[in-house]
């Protein structure tokens, strides 16, 4: 009897997740989940992401600070090794676009460093001083 009851509940919420994951499943989110996973970790001094963007070249990667808001994206083309006179039996690899924001407030915009190696891009965000970016105005 309680088994027939948690499956009932489980049923229920499966229901409701198939009916709240909708927008997000009409894109095929098995590609999307393998792309652009990033780690985000911080210190006193500094944020360091590091996202994975395999197959994709460096100067396809746009990075951007704008507002406490780090934007990164790229682009992959279509893949040179697939000739028009084949016919792709399986295909895994993706091509398109594809971009990611992190909001990271307090970051010296002007000392964001970049690297990318092996796939994976590596960006440090150096935090401002306490009190550096102190807006208040004194009044006479």
């Amino acid at each position: 009897m309680a088994n027939d009851m948690m499956n009932r509940h489980n049923d229920l919420f499966d229901a409701m997740n198939d009916w709240f994951d909708l927008p997000r499943k009409f894109f095929n989110d098995n590609e999307v989940a393998k792309l652009m996973q990033s780690d985000v970790v911080e210190n006193d001094k500094e944020y360091v992401i590091k996202v994975d963007m395999p197959g994709m070249d460096k100067d396809k990667i746009h990075l951007n600070y704008n507002n406490g808001i780090l934007s990164v994206s790229g682009s992959r083309k279509s893949f040179k090794d697939m000739s028009k006179d084949n016919s792709i039996i399986h295909r895994e690899r993706s091509e398109g676009h594809i971009s990611r924001s992190f909001r990271l407030p307090n970051v010296v915009a002007s000392d964001i460093h970049a690297k990318y190696d092996n796939g994976v891009l590596t960006i440090t965000l150096p935090k401002q001083q306490a009190g550096a970016s102190d807006n208040s105005i004194q009044i006479d």
